[in-house]
C-alpha cells in the first residue's frame, strides 16, 4: 500500500503544470436519501439497510423503509438490491466473520396522514452474503430502537436506546446494554446495567472496549466506555462543543487504525487522542449531517453516509472526509 502511495505522489510530483489533479475516491449516492438508518462496511462492500425518507418526525408505514443494498466500496458504480426485511428506522448494523447482522429499530404501523403509531422492534438477524438469505436469531428482551450496536472481538453489544410501545403509550428508556455471544452454539442475550439512560447516540469499538459517543442531553457530559471482558464501565472526554450547542445529538462514529473517529452536526471531524485524554479536530464535512452513519474508508480517511442536513433535509451523497495524520487540539467542553 505505502508503495502504491509513493508511486502516486511522484506521478502528481512529474506532472506538467496545468494537469488535471487527481480525480477523490467516491462511492455513489445512496439509492434513496434517508437517515436514521444501518450501515457497515464487510468484506470490501458497504451495506445499507431500511431507514427514515420521510420529513423530520412524520413517520409512517411509507416512510419508513425495510430496504437493503450493497455496493462496492472500491469503485463499485451501482447499488446491488438485496433481500428486504421489517421496514425500520432508528437501528444499525454490524459485520463479523463476513456476515452482516441488524438489530432492533423502530417500526411504525400508521399509515399516511394517520396519527403515529410507532413501536421498538426486538427483532435480530444475520445476513449471509454467500447465500444471500437472512437467519433470525434471538429476539431482543424488548423492542429497542434510537440505540446503537458494535462488535467488540467476538460479542454484538446494544447501548442505549428506548422502547416505544405505540399510539397513546408511554416510551420506556432503557437502562441496560446486551451482550450476544456470536460464537455460541445457542446464543442467549446477557443483560449489563448501563450508567446512562440516552437513545439518539453512536458508539464503536476499540479491542474490547466500546465507546458510547453523544446522545440526547449529553452535551458536555463525559463518553462513557464499556469493557467486554472485564464487563466494567470508565469515562473518556467528552466530545467537544465548538461553541455550538446540541453536539452531541446522533453523531456518527467509527474506528480507523485503532482510534475513535467521530463527525457531530457542527461539520468538524475528530479523532481521539492517541492517550485518550481529550480530542484533535482531523477534518470537515462539507455537508453537515446527523443521523448518518459512518464507515472506514481505507487507512486514513472515513466515509460519511446519508444522514440528515439541517439546511437540506435528507441526504443522499456520501462523502469521502481524508484524516489529517496531525490532529489539531480541540479544548474539552464546558460541564454541563
Amino acid at each position: 500500500m505505502r508503495s502504491r502511495i509513493a508511486c502516486l505522489f511522484a506521478v502528481v510530483l512529474a506532472a506538467p503544470a496545468g494537469a488535471a489533479e487527481p480525480k477523490a475516491p467516491e462511492v455513489p449516492p445512496l439509492p434513496k436519501a434517508v437517515a436514521s438508518f444501518g450501515a457497515v462496511a464487510c468484506d470490501g462492500h458497504l451495506y445499507v439497510y431500511g431507514g427514515h425518507a420521510g420529513k423530520t418526525h412524520s413517520y409512517d408505514t411509507e416512510s419508513v423503509l425495510g430496504t437493503f443494498h450493497r455496493v462496492k466500496l472500491d469503485g463499485g458504480t451501482t447499488w446491488e438490491e438485496l433481500p428486504a426485511g421489517p421496514r425500520a428506522q432508528g437501528m444499525n448494523l454490524v459485520a463479523h466473520k463476513g456476515k452482516v447482522y441488524r438489530v432492533g429499530g423502530m417500526q411504525p404501523k400508521n399509515k399516511p396522514g394517520t396519527p403515529s403509531d410507532n413501536h421498538s422492534l426486538a427483532d435480530c438477524a444475520r445476513f449471509d452474503p454467500k447465500s444471500g438469505k437472512w437467519e433470525d436469531l434471538p429476539a431482543l428482551p424488548a423492542g429497542r430502537s434510537s440505540h446503537d450496536v458494535v462488535v467488540a472481538g467476538d460479542t454484538l453489544v446494544v447501548v442505549g436506546g428506548w422502547q416505544m410501545k405505540g399510539k397513546g403509550e408511554k416510551s420506556v428508556w432503557h437502562t441496560t446494554a446486551l451482550l450476544l455471544d456470536l460464537n455460541a452454539k445457542e446464543p442467549k442475550w446477557e443483560s449489563v446495567a448501563q450508567p446512562f439512560q440516552r437513545r439518539a447516540l453512536t458508539a464503536t469499538a476499540v479491542g474490547t472496549k466500546v465507546f458510547v459517543l453523544g446522545g440526547l442531553g449529553a452535551d458536555g457530559k463525559p463518553t462513557d466506555v464499556f469493557d467486554v471482558e472485564t464487563k466494567k464501565w470508565s469515562t473518556a472526554p467528552a466530545l467537544p462543543a465548538e461553541g455550538k450547542k446540541a453536539m452531541a445529538f446522533s453523531p456518527s462514529a467509527a474506528t480507523v487504525n485503532g482510534r475513535v473517529i467521530v463527525n457531530t452536526v457542527a461539520g468538524p471531524v475528530y479523532r481521539l487522542t492517541e492517550k485518550g485524554d481529550g480530542w484533535e479536530k482531523v477534518g470537515t464535512a462539507e455537508t453537515p449531517r446527523m443521523v448518518a452513519r459512518m464507515v472506514p474508508f481505507g487507512p486514513t480517511s472515513v466515509a460519511l453516509i446519508g444522514g440528515a442536513s439541517p439546511d437540506e433535509g435528507n441526504v443522499a451523497g456520501i462523502e469521502i472526509v481524508k484524516l489529517a495524520e496531525k490532529g489539531t487540539p480541540v479544548a474539552a467542553p464546558a460541564k454541563p
